[in-house]
């Protein structure tokens, strides 16, 4: 089958599902669940991936599952990705009533495409006219939510990486694979860089006393606003750099008014664009912190975890995903990485050890991560999407491979599997001022 056929026979095999498509992407909406505790709706998209024919691999990343098509012929991997997670959001009309949990980033059309992806290259008969393998991965805990709770599944020993993208490398999913992409839902078509992150928990710690006789403790809520300014000073010195981004909360700033508080305690989260200004960023971050508290006679105690690689991604990916979408939906505009994106994302990692593009796609409405964000065009969101991801995954596995072939040689120029956890190891530490 020549490319255009089995292009068509795509096209109409989506339009054939369509439905069946769109039901997945709904009924996720319905049962969100936040990160690495995604057991249902991982669950409910394996059984939809078997029920096509395939052997799924569960388990991944606590909660992250592959499925592989394989079209029996030699040639590159190629991984398509879809994010299980959802956000914790209460005031939501639509959260789930016992969790707040709610899909207000549009994850349930990642899910819905990841499966209209495999009936398209399933049920379409295009894969005889291919060779190699598409890798269908379904990725938990995107969101960078709930630090607690994913810091107590790193002292269980079921993760090191709080970001599940990170945490499928460390086990080895990504080992064979040649080049990836994902789709995320947005307002329009494109792809964008992103910066890449860490997360931080700061424990002050003094001693308590009478607020009658405050000389008589050490008052860690004055080293947390020592702390506050001494950050505030920091971020002036990067008010250059259009980037770079600080920003946290107190989580707690005492138990009683009328006792001086001998714990405080914040998250924060830097930003950067690149590894080496995030690491630069991270250290100059943590001795402000932990200076103030010596000037205020208290301990800070630091915690650090690598949230997010900065996103890169491969240009050449990204134009044939564009000129895909330019062809499927005329009249379209896609936007090619016009616009660095200060937020992360966990794609990021998979871009920093293959080549790899984070795409948009529209089809949602209001404020994302807010209370009013719908799905305000299912089509778009759910068919239109897969329609999409599988014609890319044909191009680039055609004939014999030659555009992912060519993709995939850029991965001796990227970071090695095991370097790349080296890294992250070393982010993530705890220091004290004590030490200083």
């Amino acid at each position: 089958m020549d490319l255009n056929l089995a292009a068509a026979a795509v096209r109409n095999t989506i339009e054939t599902y369509s439905q069946e498509i769109s039901a997945v992407g709904e009924h996720v909406w319905k049962n969100p669940e936040p990160g690495y505790r995604e057991v249902n709706t991982s669950a409910y998209l394996a059984r939809k991936m078997e029920d096509l024919g395939l052997k799924v691999k569960n388990g991944l990343a606590v909660t992250g599952f592959r499925a592989d098509i394989d079209t029996g012929r030699p040639g590159p991997v190629l991984a398509i990705l879809g994010e299980l997670d959802s956000l914790i959001l209460p005031n939501h009309p639509d959260c789930d009533k016992q969790t707040g949990a709610v899909h207000a980033c549009g994850h349930n059309a990642s899910c819905a495409s990841l499966y209209g992806t495999a009936v398209a290259l399933l049920k379409s008969g295009v894969l005889d006219s291919m060779c190699g393998k598409i890798a269908l991965i379904a990725t938990p805990a995107e969101e960078g939510i709930e630090m607690d709770y994913r810091k107590s599944l790193i002292e269980q020993g079921k993760i090191g990486s709080i970001a599940g993208k990170s945490q499928l490398i460390r086990e080895g999913v990504f080992d064979d694979v040649d080049l990836s992409y994902m789709h995320h839902l947005s307002s329009r078509y494109g792809y964008n860089d992103h910066n890449g992150c860490v997360n931080k928990k700061i424990i002050f710690r003094g001693k308590s006393c009478h607020a009658a006789r405050p000389q008589d403790g050490a008052n860690a809520l004055n080293a947390s606003t020592l702390a506050l300014n001494a950050i505030a000073m920091l971020r002036e010195s990067y008010s250059n750099d259009p980037y770079i981004r600080i920003h946290g909360i107190i989580t707690n700033g005492g138990d009683t008014v009328n006792i001086i508080p001998d714990e405080v305690t914040m998250d924060y989260m830097l930003r950067a664009p690149s590894l080496e200004s995030i690491l630069n960023l991270n250290d100059r971050f943590d001795h402000a912190v932990m200076y103030a508290a010596k000037a205020a006679e208290c301990e800070a105690i630091v915690e650090t975890l690598n949230g997010y690689m900065p996103l890169l991604d491969n240009e050449d990916l990204g134009k044939l995903i564009g000129s895909t979408a330019e062809e499927l939906f005329p009249g379209i505009k896609y936007d090619y990485n016009s616009t660095f994106f200060a937020s992360c994302t966990d794609m990021g990692d998979i871009a920093t050890v293959l080549p790899a593009v984070h795409g948009y796609t529209p089809g949602c409405g209001g404020t994302g991560h807010g209370a009013n964000y719908c799905i305000a065009n299912p089509q778009a969101a759910y068919v239109d999407s897969s329609l999409l991801s599988a014609t890319v995954a044909l191009k680039l596995l055609h004939g014999d491979a030659a555009p992912a072939k060519k993709i995939a040689e850029k991965k001796k120029d990227l970071l090695p599997i095991p370097e790349y956890i080296k890294i992250i190891d070393k982010i993530n530490m705890t220091r004290s001022s004590n030490d200083l």
